[in-house]
């Protein structure tokens, strides 16, 4: 009869077996500054989130440490699956990946839901309106302001904003954010122009005009996360506009027998780009104003319609972000 310990070794725990490969992994790697090799189960999270979401938590990962923490001198490793995270680095590096892990997958099956709203006001004199509320934070992109606001007052304030002439949203009610997931809001068109004239011997009457088109839009991009302990609230706001400010003529001369004179465009772009990081209470909301920015937003924006195409309009734009209870509908 074999000896009873060599029953109970074919049955090592997978946890022991893991342990084992990920110090065999690490002796096979560059440690000079102690790194270690370490797996973290992100299934809870992506499951729910769906198939790829895994890039989030990279992602995050990445904003928070400093993409040069792990293209530098330290020998670093950092991948993703949807079952685990694997990552090579220090041990104080590792105390970090982890906090930011369990920010995602805790309370997976619970998330906390973000309200996210977009809304253009024609006037900025609403600033002055809503002064007495408004608690400002630090931003770093010049031209835009950032407030903190209780649920009450920013309540308040959105329903005194849509009730304005001269005040537009996109789209029309508030977008839900997931926990940990980045939700986008966008709406634009494309401009189409002649670019230019080229010869074509064999169509009449000789030459033929080059039709092209830009693409106007507004897309902002919110990346909301829960601390570990539920009280405070980091986003990541990232905002792309792109805008035709007019069509600028140009009379070209066709080189054919009766050189006839054509009109090209040539646009003027005007471009806003936005890259901003908050960290707030989440008994609070967030309001960002954007400044006096293009608004090329079809069926919102007047310079939508034919008559006045070559209009652009400027509007404050404003984002509200609202972190309600996981519970909250």
């Amino acid at each position: 009869m074999a000896p009873s310990w060599s029953l109970a070794a074919s049955f090592v725990p997978l946890l022991v077996v893991a342990m084992l490969a990920e110090q065999e992994l690490s002796a096979q790697l560059p440690a000079d500054a102690g790194q270690v090799w370490k797996t973290y189960d992100v299934s809870p999270f992506v499951t729910l989130a769906g198939k790829g979401s895994q890039k989030h938590i990279v992602d995050w990962i990445l904003q928070e440490t400093g993409y040069s923490s792990w293209h530098g001198e330290t020998v670093a490793a950092l991948s993703a699956n949807e079952k685990s995270l694997q990552c090579f680095h220090t041990a104080a590096m590792q105390s970090r990946v982890e906090e930011i892990v369990q920010r995602f997958v805790q309370d997976a099956s619970t998330p906390h839901r973000f309200s996210v709203r977009i809304l253009g006001v024609g006037n900025p004199a609403w600033r002055n309106d809503a002064r007495t509320m408004l608690r400002p934070i630090p931003a770093v992109t010049p031209g835009v302001q950032a407030w903190l606001m209780s649920r009450e007052e920013a309540a308040i304030l959105v329903a005194t904003l849509r009730r304005r002439t001269d005040c537009q949203e996109l789209p029309t009610g508030p977008v839900q954010a997931a926990n940990g997931l980045p939700v986008l809001l966008s709406g634009g068109r494309q401009r189409e122009y002649v670019q230019d004239v080229v010869l074509q011997p064999n169509v009449p009457p000789g030459w033929q005009v080059v039709k092209a088109t830009c693409d106007e839009g507004l897309a902002l991009d919110v990346h909301p996360l829960m601390s570990q302990d539920g009280l405070s609230v980091e986003a990541v706001l990232r905002c792309r506009i792109d805008q035709v400010e007019r069509m600028a003529p140009v009379s070209v001369t066709v080189p054919v027998a009766d050189r006839p004179r054509m009109q090209v465009e040539v646009p003027q772009m005007s471009a806003v780009r936005v890259g901003e990081r908050f960290r707030w209470p989440s008994t609070q909301v967030l309001v960002v104003g954007l400044g006096l920015v293009p608004w090329p937003v079809p069926g919102q924006n007047a310079a939508a319609t034919a008559a006045l195409l070559s209009t652009a309009n400027r509007t404050d734009v404003v984002v509200v972000v609202e972190p309600r209870l996981s519970d909250t509908p």
